[in-house]
């Protein structure tokens, strides 16, 4: 068992790939947990709404289209790949 001798709210900050995570440490009745996660996080983000030089990251996904985006050269070679395996299957 892990004993803490101090017992207050702590914010712990460190750096992710998408930006600063923040983790919440604080004391409350079980069966309040959830509504008050709700409350702090709903506060959180009010103050950063205040904010106009702060915004959130996420995740982002792209998909590349060699044919479309990629170099002339390299869009030749990969259709010349294609109508070779097509004419293989024929």
């Amino acid at each position: 068992m892990i004993i803490y001798s101090k017992l207050i709210p702590t914010v712990h900050t460190s750096v992710k790939d998408s930006g600063v995570l923040l983790t919440i440490r604080y004391l409350c009745e079980p069966k309040q947990r959830r509504n008050s996660e709700n409350a702090i996080w709903e506060n959180i983000l009010n103050e950063f709404a205040k904010c106009k030089d702060i915004d959130f990251a996420y995740p982002t996904q792209r998909f590349y289209n060699q044919l479309l985006e990629g170099k002339p050269e390299l869009n030749i070679k990969n259709k010349e790949r294609k109508n070779l395996s097509e004419h293989e299957k024929s």
